[in-house]
């Protein structure tokens, strides 16, 4: 039977969770929280006194709700202070900062033209010279044909003060960077300019460097016997979480068959080496403080691994999560699974408040909650008589139930779903399993030159087959459905919809059934309605894209896109400025229209270098207008031409800027606007927008 009271932490959690949403959504300050914390203590404590004399069932309940609301004010409170930005001494704090001292605290990402990294404002210095100490991060860029060597972390520079915020998305439905790292405490972004930057002969030493120092001494030795590039990515993809050396075809392949979670390193790699550790020293369950011993080394184990991978936050949180359950196995006999769970959720939220919004972190223990929760129902469905078709039945229940749980948000994240999920994991994880173990292996017998070619030759070959193995999965018909868009509110009934069927499977509740039914007819309804919504929309979208003039015409669950051919023959661009919002409207038709050919249809007409008309909307190329514009037209500006500005005062016309525009022509235009419109203060901020 089912008890809150076997879970305690569970009732800690759920208010602190909701603490850290009110903060993040509803933020009120300081103050306000602080007279409701201090009124909740006060009549905690009148309660609590009248415990002594009586108690009673219902004052026990009102205790409890008083106790959660505390939690969740203690929530907001954490999650208020854990932004950077309200600390004092912040680096943005210093109006007048002339250059910052930073230092690089996270390892640093090679791009085509530059390297980036987080890196800490340890100190300011401003226009007169005084060095004041600051604090801080922010994300940190380095111009290759600046910079000689790669930074490392530690390593200390002196850089020009000019960091900056991000820019929201540009385009709608675009992946929004701004949020992404807002959530990952980085409000700024500074280029390193390379006349004023330089680096300080001060280096600092600290437990991540050693890490990230140690990792890149084993990716040295995997390159050493595996030379081979796809296999090499995958490599230290699997053992040590390092992406760089990926192949994007192999990482597209992993991902359309849902099996990308071996590439990163999480709770399955950790899971692996808890398990491998636990297999080894099983002998020692019979001795005398043996279990002590082996509770030792699997600690050691697992945390020499996340040491391994330099510190990875989801191998971190992995570690968390099995030290607690290990610690809790020895200290009682029969521990509860779900509070150990929500305990060590607790005490990563209680240390970061943000990792409420980490992908990984969601899916993490969305996969554990599902094997746990929901694995020996399906189990339960057969019964194996032989060992072999035990282990693939465990396997193929495991996979389906961490998939029950986890797809929706995968839904939520990234639009797609592997239609052959269950073949891939059975095939790759057992494959993922043995390569792992011999990387280890590889690793350990280094100093052996004849063993270690002989690994890596066995490693490569191993890998090549989980590389053939999964993008001959991928090229399978219907090997994965994408598109699939769901907003947050769809998201809320589909879990809905989860909770109380398994529940009342569970349980047998009629009340349970009927939650169950209601969320699934909301949900219908739900859907029901924006379906009809995108039936009956017709949107004018003119996107941002540099070097592109891009827009999208949206009819119905039909969508226009004009532009030039370059552009429309370009799949990864529509891939990533188009789709998203496409999805979002629920497209299922594109027609690509080339801006240099004629086009007619019903309710769209494209005309060469002329521009193109959608129902009432004209969009008109500047080059074909002449001495006036047609009142209410939408102007594309692709040149500076001051007698526009008179027309757009005449008729209130809007203009777009193209962003083929020249700098010239772009500061003639913005220096013309402002001359134009600086008596009209309104007129000004509304024209503004032409110009984002």
């Amino acid at each position: 039977m089912f008890s809150w009271h076997a879970i305690p932490f569970a009732r800690a959690l759920i208010p602190f969770i909701t603490g850290i949403i009110v903060c993040l959504y509803c933020p009120s300050g300081t103050i306000i929280p602080a007279c409701i914390l201090s009124i909740l203590l006060l009549v905690l404590f009148f309660f609590k006194s009248i415990f002594k004399q009586r108690s009673h069932f219902k004052l026990r309940i009102i205790q409890g709700i008083l106790l959660s609301l505390c939690i969740l004010t203690l929530g907001y409170f954490r999650t208020y202070w854990y932004n950077e930005t309200r600390l004092d001494g912040h680096f943005a704090s210093f109006k007048h900062a002339k250059f910052y001292h930073i230092t690089v605290d996270d390892a640093v990402i090679e791009k085509k033209r530059f390297y980036r990294c987080y890196a800490t404002v340890e100190e300011v210095n401003d226009s007169l010279g005084k060095t004041y100490k600051s604090q801080g991060s922010l994300l940190l860029y380095f111009n290759k044909h600046h910079t000689r060597q790669k930074p490392l972390v530690g390593e200390r520079f002196i850089v020009r003060a000019n960091a900056s915020r991000f820019n929201d998305p540009a385009n709608p439905g675009e992946f929004n960077y701004k949020q992404y790292l807002s959530r990952h405490n980085i409000h700024y972004q500074l280029f390193a300019d390379s006349v004023h930057t330089f680096k300080s002969e001060v280096s600092e030493t600290s437990l991540y460097r050693l890490a990230i120092i140690f990792r890149d001494q084993c990716l040295d030795i995997i390159r050493k016997h595996i030379q081979s590039p796809r296999e090499l990515g995958v490599a230290e993809a699997l053992l040590l979480g390092y992406k760089d050396d990926l192949d994007p075809d192999i990482t597209s392949a992993f991902s359309r068959t849902g099996t990308l979670h071996v590439l990163a390193v999480s709770g399955l790699h950790a899971g692996i080496i808890f398990l491998l550790i636990s297999f080894l020293t099983r002998s020692l369950k019979d001795r005398k403080r043996g279990k002590w011993v082996q509770l030792f080394l699997l600690l050691a184990g697992l945390w020499f691994y996340a040491f391994m991978t330099g510190l990875s936050s989801s191998v971190l949180r992995a570690s968390v999560m099995f030290s607690i359950m290990s610690i809790g196995k020895i200290l009682k006999h029969k521990p509860n699974i779900y509070n150990t769970l929500f305990a060590s959720a607790f005490l990563l939220l209680l240390y970061n408040p943000l990792y409420i919004f980490d992908v990984g972190f969601q899916l993490s223990y969305l996969a554990v909650l599902g094997i746990v929760w929901i694995q020996p129902m399906i189990s339960a469905w057969y019964n194996p008589r032989y060992k072999f078709d035990k282990y693939i039945w465990d396997l193929l229940s495991v996979s389906l139930a961490a998939q029950f749980l986890t797809f929706p948000i995968s839904l939520f994240y990234f639009h797609q779903f592997p239609n052959y999920f269950l073949l891939s994991n059975m095939l790759i994880i057992p494959l993922t399993t043995l390569i792992l173990v011999g990387l280890i292996i590889l690793l350990a017998v280094n100093w052996i030159p004849l063993m270690a070619v002989l690994t890596g030759k066995i490693l490569y070959g191993l890998i090549w087959f989980s590389n053939w193995l999964v993008t001959a999965i991928d090229r399978l018909p219907y090997s994965f459905m994408n598109g699939l868009y769901l907003n947050f509110l769809q998201l809320v009934f589909i879990y809905g919809i989860i909770l109380f069927l398994i529940s009342f499977l569970v349980h047998k509740k009629p009340w349970l059934l009927f939650c169950f039914l209601t969320c699934t007819l909301l949900c219908t309804c739900l859907l029901s309605y924006y379906r009809y919504e995108q039936n009956h929309q017709r949107v004018l979208v003119a996107h941002q894209v540099k070097g592109h003039d891009v827009f999208t015409c949206i009819e119905g669950r039909k969508a226009y896109i004009i532009s030039d051919k370059t552009f429309l023959s370009d799949s990864s661009a529509i891939h990533f400025f188009l789709e998203p919002y496409l999805w979002e409207k629920g497209i299922n038709t594109i027609v690509k229209l080339d801006q240099q050919q004629n086009f007619v249809a019903t309710n769209i007409r494209v005309f060469q270098d002329v521009g193109f008309q959608f129902y009432d909307n004209i969009m008109t190329i500047q080059n074909t207008v002449q001495n006036t514009i047609q009142k209410g037209e939408i102007v594309l500006l692709k040149r500076f031409d001051k007698n526009l500005f008179s027309q757009r005062e005449k008729h209130h016309n809007s203009f777009i800027i193209s962003l083929n525009l020249t700098k010239k022509d772009n500061y003639k235009l913005k220096k013309e606007y402002f001359n134009h419109f600086h008596k009209n203060l309104e007129l000004n901020k509304k024209a503004l927008m032409f110009f984002y």
